[in-house]
C-alpha cells in the first residue's frame, strides 16, 4: 500500500513540475509577445512621426511659397500708385491683375502639393499602423500556440 502511494505522489509531483514547467513556457512565450507588440508599435509611432514631419515641412514650404508669390503681386499693385499718367497705372493696373493671376495660380498649386504631401503621410501612418496591428496579432497568437503546445505536453507527461 506504501508503494502505490509513494507511486502516486511521485506521478503527482511529476505532472505538477511539468505543469509548472508548461506555465513557465506560456509565461515566457506571451513576454516575447508583449516585447513584440511594443516593438512593432514603437515602430509604428516613428514611422507616423516621421510622416507628420513630412506632413509639416510641406505645408511649411507652401506657406513660403504662398507668400513669396503674394508678396510679388502686390510689388506690381504698388506700382500703380506710383504711376504719373493714366497710361502708366492703365498700364500698371494690367501687370498688377497678371501678378495677382499668376500669384493666385502658384498659391493653388502650393497647397496643393502639401495637401498631397500630407494625403501620402497619412496613408503612410495608417500603412505602418495596420502593420503593426498585424505583427501584434501574429505575435499574440504565437504566444497563444505556445502556451496550448505547453498545456498539451504537461498534459501528455
Amino acid at each position: 500500500m506504501k508503494k502505490i502511494v509513494a507511486a502516486l505522489a511521485s506521478a503527482m509531483l511529476v505532472s505538477t513540475v511539468f505543469a509548472q514547467t508548461a506555465a513557465t513556457d506560456a509565461g515566457k512565450a506571451q513576454l516575447k509577445a508583449n516585447n513584440e507588440k511594443a516593438e512593432a508599435q514603437a515602430s509604428a509611432d516613428k514611422k507616423k512621426a516621421e510622416a507628420q514631419r513630412d506632413a509639416a515641412k510641406a505645408q511649411a514650404s507652401a506657406n513660403e511659397d504662398k507668400a513669396s508669390a503674394q508678396a510679388d503681386a502686390n510689388k506690381e499693385a504698388a506700382k500703380v500708385a506710383q504711376a504719373t499718367t493714366p497710361e502708366q497705372a492703365s498700364d500698371a493696373r494690367g501687370d498688377a491683375a497678371k501678378a495677382q493671376a499668376k500669384a493666385d495660380k502658384k498659391k493653388h498649386a502650393a497647397q496643393s502639393k502639401a495637401d498631397k504631401k500630407k494625403q501620402d503621410a497619412a496613408k503612410d501612418a495608417n500603412v505602418a499602423q495596420a502593420k503593426a496591428d498585424k505583427e501584434k496579432v501574429e505575435a499574440q497568437n504565437d504566444a497563444n500556440k505556445s502556451a496550448a503546445d505547453a498545456k498539451v505536453d504537461a498534459a501528455k507527461k
